[in-house]
């Protein structure tokens, strides 16, 4: 009895999934294809609907649907988790005379990707890129359909009795171009190449820099070479690391090339970073190739544009945070858009140019400060 019973528990979950594959929302209805390419706040004006060829004609706000299944590549393994059809993703539609129909001057807002993405690691205390080796860019779906619940942005629960203030945020960049694939196989590509004594140059901007805390670069780099190379790497021109890599040999079915990465901490008083790297080896035949720069660094809570992607790593259970954000205006908007399918909204105190707001700190939240002005337009592409 108890195999039966597991039998047909099992029977039924596959079954689900069948039918759940089998029933994409795609299945029915009319859709939109448009394209974003970096993470920010996305309009779609009533413009842009009406030459998609959508009837907009008594279009009811709550029938506009937008569907995407976020940033970054699938998982290899087949045990990790993934979606098995179109989410809907949270959209804010503006309604200009609040009649609740899409018309002349309304317009939708929604939080868009960017193709790569990155993730903290908790043993080391920093980010790590992950650069989508298929596409540049995130696709989402459009539809009009009055059928299924509405997914808007909605409003975060206010948080009382703030136990830590919070005027700073981890900040990243990377620098890493797909341009070689060594032996014309497989998925791994390399970017600039170097030959004995090059010297590149590569440019990272962190506004509003916390020269308190040190920046950590992390390189890593690829070399064929008959004797043991090294790349040097210098920032403003200060040296900050030396990476030796190992020889090849040429006896068959070894390593066409050898890579090593290095990390180092800097303090840098500028936020204008100027890498150097500069690769030697006696082996003048030599070749090499950056496969990428990665930086963490820490920035002070405070606007420098008109919109601001910011986080905080303490992960503190039951904590509360209460950020503080400077120079900000009169029409900044904070989004959590930790998770683009439930995108909130925080209620936030403006006073003398000072935006704060309280939430939890018991995991890291992905924020969103932006203005009118910092509205991205998706690619529309039918």
């Amino acid at each position: 009895m108890k195999r039966y019973t597991l039998f047909l528990f099992f029977w039924s979950i596959l079954m689900s999934n069948l039918l759940a594959q089998n029933s994409s929302v795609l299945s029915s209805g009319d859709w939109y294809k448009l394209a974003t390419n970096q993470n920010g706040i996305y309009k779609i004006d009533y413009s842009d609907v009406e030459a998609l060829g959508i009837d907009v004609s008594s279009l009811n706000n709550s029938s506009i649907k937008l569907y995407g299944n976020g940033r970054g590549m699938l998982p290899e393994l087949n045990s990790s988790f993934r979606y098995t059809d179109l989410v809907q993703n949270s959209i804010q539609i503006y309604d200009l005379n609040n009649n609740g129909f899409f018309e002349s001057g309304d317009y939708i807002l929604f939080y868009g990707h960017s193709p790569d993405v990155w993730r903290f690691n908790e043993s080391t205390g920093l980010f790590e890129h992950e650069i989508n080796a298929f596409t540049d860019k995130v696709n989402y779906f459009l539809t009009i359909d009055s059928q299924s619940e509405e997914n808007r942005v909605s409003q975060k629960p206010i948080l009382q009795e703030a136990t830590k203030v919070i005027t700073s945020f981890y900040d990243f960049d990377f620098h890493e171009n797909n341009l070689e694939n060594l032996i014309q196989s497989g998925r791994e590509w390399f970017g600039e190449r170097f030959t004995p004594g090059d010297n590149q140059f590569f440019e990272f901007s962190f506004p509003n820099l916390d020269v308190t805390s040190p920046i950590n670069i992390k390189t890593s780099v690829v070399a064929r070479s008959l004797t043991p190379s090294v790349f040097n790497i210098q920032t403003n021109s200060n040296n900050i690391n030396t990476i030796s890599i190992d020889n090849v040999v040429t006896t068959y079915a070894t390593e066409y090339a050898k890579m090593a990465s290095g990390t180092a901490d800097y303090n840098s008083s500028s936020p204008d970073i100027m890498l150097s790297i500069n690769y030697n080896s006696s082996d003048n035949g030599a070749l090499a190739w950056l496969n990428y720069i990665e930086i963490n660094a820490k920035r002070e809570l405070r606007m420098s544009d008109n919109s601001l992607l910011f986080r905080d790593v303490s992960l503190l259970p039951n904590q509360i945070g209460n950020y503080v954000l400077t120079n900000v205006t009169s029409d900044i908007s904070v989004w959590d858009v930790s998770d683009h399918t439930n995108v909130r909204e925080l209620f936030t105190n403006i006073e003398s140019s000072v935006l704060s707001f309280n939430d939890s700190i018991d995991k890291i939240y992905e924020y969103i400060a932006f203005n009118s002005n910092a509205y991205l337009n998706p690619d529309f592409e039918g």
